[in-house]
């Protein structure tokens, strides 16, 4: 070994918790750990998967070595499935990369032939333990292996390697010894890629036991797909060397780093292709579109003016022009198509937002800020929520495949949510590797409670207790705890779609990742936000809404029974449209049905937007726990007033009664007393929200309090009570602007509720997008005085709908509510009916075609009383 030139080595095979149970490293742990072993370079090369390399790529910045990208993937051949290694050597190759890897993804391998067309800029190894020269060599098909080798060599020519590694398992260094040989006779390079899946050998058990429960095994199960020893560990130069004494094989590494380092963050955004006219830019556009509907809505308002200039300066900063105009041809098709969609969360505190009709929340009426939204020192993207009509929204997601997705509809698709292990969840898979019966893991889990549930599960010793009142002496509890505390706080189970973000491209969505189907079919770009982000890409969440569905079927009742077409975002304000509500009666009312709102209606007595604004963010755990709710109470019916804290910080909190309820008013404390620049406040209200107790709030404190001091001379008693406020708020804050979208909502569908409650409660009964039962709906509905039409097969439909009764107006049953009576037979049933009204059971029965079963239904619920009385 003496004498090896290799001063700094590279490692060419780390897997991390993104290989989904065949590694436990994080990106960051892995990039971390081979800067402290020296190491040169090394790539990122997880299990048909490349979700870590964002956080890889600027790990191993941060800690100084050249970060490579790759995947193991198994390739399927004539002679069996063998896993290789496919490493990019470009920006271009990371996207063949990705390619590769959604063709793998759909059919479980990859196929010969698709990598031998589609290979460029890629270097292949040729795999370790399951690789094809190990297998074939032991199987004794040294034909079919060298036939393998030349028809890859043909594609990949001087970027082909043969991988040498080394487990310290019996016969590795003779196999590593045979492959070098390999090499040497087919005249390929070898080079040095030791396999590693955790940085510690320590954290081996965890390995082992996280790979039992995805392959559904317990500890004491063996399995050729376990590891023998705890050799993959993240070895030190002087180790790996030991292993894989061979110079030329690690200077071939080190080569490899060298072609194969390229930038795969752009550091810009790259904005998706929008609409614009010609000899336009988009900021040119986006800036004439918002003039002109300034003019409009506030003709001759310099402040508006001013505040609509500042926006467009940051936007244009940060080159989001084309990120608005996206959002906007969304909502205007929405729109156009009579769907409701509302924008909400902190895009409603955008001017520019409410003038492109991306919100329908004033900013300026409500004194709503900005820079929760945006500001020039934002590192991520903004996030620009629509609401949508759930009955309509895949109308909406179809619209944004034509008008984004590209001619081949690949630069569009729903970014991913990266499901990380939180205590319950990891004390099943653990439990269950452990052989720990289900009944005492479901213990287990609930005993957790509230208080310890959203543990992370390196934090499982403070949960202690309920492990000793359920394991009691049992071993295998501290085994359990001892795997637990091993295990990262962010550390991912698997990858599910996220609920509504969808992803917009420039360019092919395998450029920056590979695209995979969901369970439920859905197309899925494998990265979360942050990440995808981090590429330069954009995404809209585009959330589908019941109770916008319910209030959308309202208003067409309503146009279809009294000729009127309600422009739900524009209803007059009625004073008397609040009372039902100060009696508790708020049944299908959006976000103010619940038994607890109905007891802060009682209290609280809203009389105008502002107070559904603050009673929707003021029911909830948070301010509950935090005391907020009291204080706001007294306060806001008169029986007490805020004790005087400053100048500056009484006119932030004045609008809430001198309480804290709101992230923008944390922010303008922050800012404008604290003397935190904007970016600087929102890291640091992003660091209290995530603040799990004293110990991670203590810096927090020294920093706010030296603030408040130093920016506005406020200090002693005071100064603490208002971080104590803080310190509570943590958790649980709320958008203000979000909470003024919502309210909206709210009101419109007390307005509907009181003026048109048949209409409405049709609407609620077919979309059923509250708490309350059917039963209850209905019950509620006869309160207010509808009546309910019996299930007629000549004049049910598929959804409830209002018809005239006796001059007055009834709710009509659908077909759907007989019970065994689908969704799909009721639509039958209205096909036939096209023909003409059924004339008796036997007309009813030869048209429609359906099964005795719902006939017999049917007749029991009184279907066919009108045919046969």
């Amino acid at each position: 070994m003496g004498g090896v030139p290799v001063a700094r080595l590279t490692y060419l095979r780390l897997h991390s918790h993104f290989s989904l149970g065949k590694g436990v490293a994080s990106p960051a742990r892995l990039a971390r750990a081979a800067a402290g072993a020296g190491a040169l370079a090394a790539a990122l090369s997880d299990d048909l998967s490349v979700s870590g390399a964002v956080g890889f790529f600027s790990a191993a910045k941060e800690h100084g070595i050249t970060p490579l990208i790759g995947s193991v993937v198994p390739v399927d051949t004539s002679w069996g499935t063998f896993e290789v290694e496919l490493l990019a050597a470009s920006r271009a190759g990371y996207g063949t990369l990705n390619r590769l890897l959604t063709l793998a993804l759909a059919g479980g391998g990859l196929p010969l032939e698709a990598l031998l067309d589609d290979s460029a800029d890629l270097f292949l190894l040729t795999g370790g333990r399951k690789g094809f020269p190990a297998r074939l060599l032991a199987a004794r098909k040294s034909a079919e292996l060298r036939s393998l080798l030349g028809t890859l060599k043909g594609v990949f020519r001087d970027r082909l390697f043969i991988a040498l590694f080394h487990d310290r398992l019996p016969g590795d260094g003779r196999r590593a010894r045979l492959l070098l040989r390999l090499a040497g006779e087919t005249g390929l390079p070898a080079v040095a890629a030791l396999e590693v899946r955790y940085t510690d050998r320590r954290d081996f058990p965890l390995y082992d036991a996280l790979l039992c429960a995805r392959l559904g095994i317990t500890v004491d199960t063996p399995h050729p797909d376990r590891a023998r020893n705890d050799a993959q560990y993240l070895p030190d130069r002087e180790e790996a060397l030991d292993r894989l004494p061979f110079p030329g094989a690690w200077a071939n590494a080190a080569a490899i780093a060298k072609e194969a380092a390229f930038e795969l963050l752009p550091g810009r955004i790259l904005p998706p292709p929008v609409r614009v006219p010609e000899g336009r830019t988009p900021m040119e556009h986006l800036r004439a579109l918002a003039l002109a509907e300034l003019e409009r809505r506030y003709p001759g308002d310099g402040k508006a003016r001013a505040r609509l200039e500042e926006e467009l300066a940051t936007i244009e900063a940060l080159g989001l022009a084309g990120f608005f105009l996206a959002a906007r041809e969304v909502a205007e098709f929405a729109r156009g198509r009579g769907i409701l969609a509302a924008g909400r969360g902190s895009a409603a505190g955008s001017l520019v937002a409410y003038l492109l009709g991306i919100s329908r929340v004033d900013p300026l009426a409500h004194d709503l800020l900005f820079e929760r939204f945006l500001h020039t020192g934002m590192k991520a993207l903004p996030d620009i929520d629509i609401d949508l009509s759930s009955r309509r929204r895949e109308e909406v997601l179809a619209f944004v495949e034509r008008a984004f997705g590209g001619k081949a509809g690949d630069r569009e698709a729903m970014t991913a949510n990266y499901v990380t292990y939180r205590l319950p969840l990891a004390v099943q898979d653990l439990g269950r590797a452990l052989g720990l019966p289900a009944f005492l893991r479901n213990r287990l889990t609930r005993a957790l409670g509230r208080d310890f549930r959203h543990l992370p599960p390196g934090r499982a010793e403070r949960a202690r207790p309920v492990f000793d009142e359920v394991l009691g002496g049992a071993p295998v509890k501290e085994v359990l705890l001892s795997l637990l505390s091993r295990m990262e706080k962010e550390h991912v189970r698997h990858l599910v779609p996220h609920v509504g973000g969808v992803v917009l491209s420039p360019g092919p969505l395998t450029d920056y990742a590979p695209i995979f189907r969901s369970t439920g079919g859905i197309r899925v770009l494998a990265l979360n936000k942050d990440d995808l982000e981090a590429l330069g890409l954009v995404k809209l969440d585009l959330l589908g809404l019941r109770m916008l569905a319910a209030l959308e079927r309202a208003r067409e009742a309503v146009w279809r029974s009294e000729g009127v077409w309600l422009d739900l975002e524009a209803l007059p304000h009625e004073a008397d449209v609040y009372r039902p509500l100060w009696r508790g009666e708020s049944i299908g009312v959006f976000q103010l049905e619940s038994p607890a709102q109905q007891n802060m209606c009682r209290r609280l007595r809203p009389e105008r937007l502002e107070d559904l604004a603050h009673q929707i963010a003021l029911v909830r755990p948070g301010p509950i726990q935090s005391g907020t709710v009291r204080p706001y109470l007294r306060r806001r019916l008169g029986k007490e007033r805020p004790r005087p804290v400053h100048p500056v910080v009484d006119r932030i909190l004045a609008p809430t009664h001198g309480v804290l309820l709101f992230q923008e008013q944390l922010l303008r404390l922050l800012h404008h007393g604290a003397g935190f620049s904007w970016e600087a406040a929102e890291a640091f209200r992003k660091r209290v929200a995530k603040a799990r107790d004293e110990e991670d709030l203590a810096p927090l404190k020294d920093r706010f309090l030296e603030g408040l001091a130093a920016t506005i001379g406020l200090g002693g008693r005071p100064a603490r009570r208002l971080w104590e406020m803080i310190a509570a708020f943590r958790g649980y804050g709320f958008t203000e602007s979000h909470a003024w979208a919502f309210a909206q909502h709210a009101y419109a569908s007390l307005w509907l509720r009181a003026h048109y409650p048949a209409e409405f409660f049709a609407a609620l009964l077919s979309e059923h997008p509250g708490m309350w039962s059917l039963a209850t709906l209905r019950q509620e509905a006869r309160r207010l005085g509808v009546a309910f039409l019996p299930v007629d097969v000549n004049r049910s439909g598929v959804f409830y709908r209002v018809e005239r009764a006796g001059g007055t107006k009834a709710i009509r049953l659908p077909l759907t509510a007989v019970r065994g009576v689908s969704e799909e037979t009721a639509r039958g049933v209205l096909l036939a009916r096209l023909d003409g009204p059924f004339q008796s059971l036997e007309d009813f029965a030869a048209r429609t075609g359906v099964k005795s079963g719902v006939l017999l239904a049917l007749a029991r619920a009184g279907a066919f009383d009108a045919l046969h009385p």
